[in-house]
């Protein structure tokens, strides 16, 4: 009766406000608007600097060609993103983040095999992290100019778990190996 449609109406309404709050709490522990710049700045000179070391180091001649495409199209991104952030007032970051020159150290001291599969799984993970981060921008922000870098480059950001998947798969590693949710590399929102 009466009684059973009302409690239905709060657990949904719950269940609402439950989903929301996720919402919230994913969107606000990511950057958006010009703090995103700042971490597009930070991801485009890690992979640049990190895709150098692969072209030097990397043993299977995929790896070399993933590290080479790395410093292209992140080089590419990088020049795209300044007068965006010139025209917000951003000061934009010059050199590679903490974590990428602690990896940078890392990788240097590994050869062979063994500098490529940990290249190519922090690769998986790094643009996982990527990819959500500018998933996020596109969805939470509003200022016009940052949202369409954003879409422009995300898709580029897609092509690369793509091709780290598949030079994983060529050296025989589990292709989604520190992809939790492959899905989010396929689709472009």
């Amino acid at each position: 009766g009466m009684k059973s449609w009302s409690i239905a109406i709060v657990v949904t309404v719950l269940a609402l406000a439950g989903v929301l709050a996720a919402q919230q709490k994913a969107s606000s522990s990511m950057p958006t608007g010009k703090a995103f710049l700042t971490k597009a700045a930070d991801i485009n000179l890690d992979e640049v600097y990190l895709g150098k070391l692969a072209e030097q180091k990397g043993s299977d001649p995929a790896v070399k060609d993933f590290g080479k495409r790395m410093i292209e199209d992140h080089s590419k991104a990088e020049e795209e993103l300044q007068p965006v952030a010139k025209r917000e007032g951003v000061t934009l970051p010059t050199k590679p983040g903490a974590d990428a020159v602690s990896l940078h150290q890392q990788l240097s001291g590994a050869s062979g095999a063994e500098f490529d599969k940990t290249y190519i799984e922090h690769m998986l993970a790094g643009h996982k992290g990527a990819i959500s981060t500018f998933q996020n921008e596109i969805e939470h922000d509003r200022t016009p100019a940052i949202k369409s870098y954003a879409e422009k480059t995300l898709p580029v950001i897609q092509d690369h778990i793509r091709l780290a998947e598949d030079v994983a798969g060529k050296m025989g590693m589990a292709g989604a190996k520190g992809l939790s949710a492959p899905s989010k590399a396929i689709t472009a929102k």
